[in-house]
């Protein structure tokens, strides 16, 4: 195919020779056969060359026209998918000619969707076949995202409609839940009874806010948790007194502080006989110990980076520290034993060290 195209690339400027040059012209009249002859060998041998431009502009040909067939906008208002669109609005389907298959749609006013107002909405479809014919029987959506202006007030949270708002939804369209924003500033955790003398969570904005069903666990049991905030990375968050870097928190269904599952200190620590260096990392107390120390901490140091507990010997990374707040050490013990799984990091090239988030010290308490 290289020679092809080598020869074709001949054939045009031979061509073009010809076309603006009259001495080539006279050389061609003045031996026509040697040069008829080599034309059309060269002619021959561009032959797969144009043979497979030809096709290949007959495949973008019909991409094209597949891809044109699957646009639409709307002559008149529709109720397409659960959504009242306007006119004018502009819909990308998956079938052509089957509106209910959109998977984009860009209106031109914002429309209501999912309790907030959305000026762009993009769906995920599931299809499903004939048992018989194997071909598709219907098509429905299992997810919507929206996209507005602004913040907007969406079950409950402030969340940044322009970076999309997702949804579970019905098989009709119809939004059924909140499953992932991001949140823009004004939101706040609450503290739960029992811990309201620690301040509430001011989640910060860019935090990546998603809806879950609760943690199971292998006995069947399945936890409370309802919402996973996760903030932006380098973020320092005080939850529960502790300050805590890159944390992953847990809120109820009301949303309040459920739990934290994990984190690490961004700075050095010291609690009670215990001196953790920066970089420990931190979760709230396990299932297995919430019944009698539903407050307590699990510190765990880093490789290399024990932990010092005065008095006795050093805790290294193969342990894990349980702890009250108020200091005093409830357990040293295997991490796994405490839900604690180190799993080995893996880094391709000189990757650079990663800057401190955070000025120490910072004051605990």
């Amino acid at each position: 195919m290289a020679a092809s195209f080598c020869a074709l690339a001949g054939l045009a400027c031979w061509l073009g020779l010809l076309a603006v040059a009259r001495g080539s012209r006279r050389a061609f009249r003045a031996a026509p056969i040697k040069h008829g002859a080599a034309f059309a060998v060269v002619t021959l041998l561009s032959a797969p060359a144009l043979s497979f431009l030809y096709y290949s502009w007959q495949i973008d040909r019909e991409f094209a026209r597949q891809q044109a067939a699957r646009r639409m906008t709307l002559a008149q208002a529709a109720r397409i998918g659960a959504i009242e669109m306007p006119a004018g609005t502009r819909l990308v389907l998956a079938r052509a000619g089957a509106p209910e298959t959109f998977t984009a749609a860009d209106f031109p006013r914002p429309v209501a969707v999912g309790g907030m107002q959305a000026t762009r909405v993009t769906r995920e479809l599931t299809d499903e076949y004939d048992d018989t014919s194997h071909e598709v029987a219907t098509t429905y959506p299992t997810a919507l995202a929206a996209t507005g202006a602004g913040t907007q007030q969406v079950d409950g949270w402030r969340c940044d409609a322009s970076r999309a708002v997702t949804f579970d939804t019905a098989r009709d369209g119809t939004p059924t839940a909140l499953a992932h924003c991001v949140l823009a500033t004004g939101n706040v955790a609450s503290m739960p009874p029992g811990r309201d003398g620690f301040p509430a969570i001011a989640l910060p904005a860019g935090a990546e806010l998603r809806a879950t069903t609760g943690t199971r666990y292998v006995d069947g049991y399945t936890d409370a948790d309802r919402w996973d905030i996760q903030p932006p990375a380098g973020t320092v968050l005080r939850v529960a007194g502790l300050a805590v870097l890159d944390p992953l928190v847990r809120l109820d269904g009301e949303r309040r502080y459920y739990e934290l599952p994990s984190g690490s200190l961004p700075c050095s620590l010291d609690l009670g006989e215990m001196h953790y260096p920066a970089g420990t990392q931190v979760r709230s107390a396990p299932r297995n110990w919430r019944g009698p120390h539903p407050d307590a901490w699990v510190f765990s140091p880093s490789d290399g980076a024990s932990a010092r507990w005065d008095g006795h010997a050093d805790v290294d990374g193969t342990q894990s520290v349980v702890q009250a707040p108020d200091g005093k050490v409830l357990a040293v013990a295997a991490s796994a034993a405490v839900g604690v799984y180190r799993y080995p990091e893996v880094t391709f090239g000189d990757a650079p060290a990663r800057p401190p988030a955070v000025q120490c010290p910072i004051a605990d308490g």
